[in-house]
């Protein structure tokens, strides 16, 4: 199978040029030198972080085909509008909806995308499927242990920030032998986004080390609100487990000691300390 990657160019085995015109157009052009002769089946490997990239995508997939790939997969690091699963208030769109409409009309073969905000996206996109996050969570695990020897695992749990969470995180404790979950509720005002009432359902975490597992970090306003309810609770380490990290807000989240996030959403420069970055790349392929 051929690979397109505009996650990662360099490692992309059809080799292209990415040009933005004046008017701010997204452009791709095929390196013809380098391209096999035999084209069937071939994978686009991207993030869709903004109209832009769901736009250069589109392009993508229409060189490919007139260049007689006759399959195009598409595998989704990071999915636009994916939060905006249903009419959050009156006057607003159904956002996936519409994102889901211009990937539907556009025939791919199969649709591959990672750690979904929920199961509402594979639900709108013909031929789709959900790469979970289990993997990614058991490689930050092992990786906090070997850089913290000392930790033991009686002291791991995985805490649910949210109720929207719970039904992953109990997938994603199964596949950790059963490791102990936090449940977390909080409430969210959708009109002004506003965040109230966290509240953790433990008595006491006395010396435990816990990693808030979630699909998404933007502000961080959830994370901080649970993390100063852990540390109350005796809390020795919080550690920010997340799939796509934006950070809109910065990486200094209040009572947060670590954060792991992959680089599905944009490319994430390690210059802070306490911030881990996994290349998507493992998970999607």
């Amino acid at each position: 199978m051929h690979t397109l990657n505009l996650i990662d160019p360099a490692q992309s085995d059809i080799k292209f040029q990415l040009i933005t015109f004046p008017d701010g157009q997204p452009h791709i052009k095929i390196d013809m030198q380098n391209l096999q002769q035999e084209n069937t089946v071939c994978r686009i490997l991207t993030r869709i972080s903004s109209p832009a990239d769901l736009i250069l995508v589109l392009f993508a997939k229409n060189t490919l085909e007139h260049l007689g790939f006759e399959k195009i997969e598409l595998y989704i690091s990071y999915l636009l509008a994916a939060r905006m699963d249903r009419v959050m208030n009156e006057g607003e769109p159904f956002s996936l909806k519409v994102i889901a409409a211009v990937l539907n009309n556009a025939g791919f073969n199969k649709i591959k995308i990672f750690d979904p905000h929920s199961e509402v996206a594979t639900a709108l996109l013909d031929k789709s499927y959900a790469i979970d996050n289990i993997n990614f969570v058991k490689d930050v695990l092992q990786d906090y242990k070997a850089k913290n020897l000392t930790a033991g695992e009686s002291k791991f749990c995985i805490v649910s920030p949210d109720a929207g969470a719970l039904k992953k995180i109990y997938k994603v404790a199964a596949a950790l032998n059963n490791i102990h979950v936090v449940e977390c509720m909080k409430s969210r005002d959708v009109k002004t986004g506003s965040l109230t009432g966290f509240e953790v359902f433990e008595k006491d975490l006395t010396g435990k080390i816990c990693f808030i597992v979630d699909d998404i970090c933007d502000g961080g306003g959830t994370f901080i609100g649970v993390a100063n309810e852990l540390k109350k609770l005796g809390t020795e380490k919080i550690i920010l487990v997340v799939s796509h990290g934006i950070f809109s807000k910065g990486f200094d989240l209040q009572n947060v000691d670590e954060i792991y996030c992959t680089d599905s959403y944009k490319e994430i420069v390690k210059d802070v300390k306490s911030v881990n970055v996994i290349s998507v790349l493992k998970y999607l392929l």
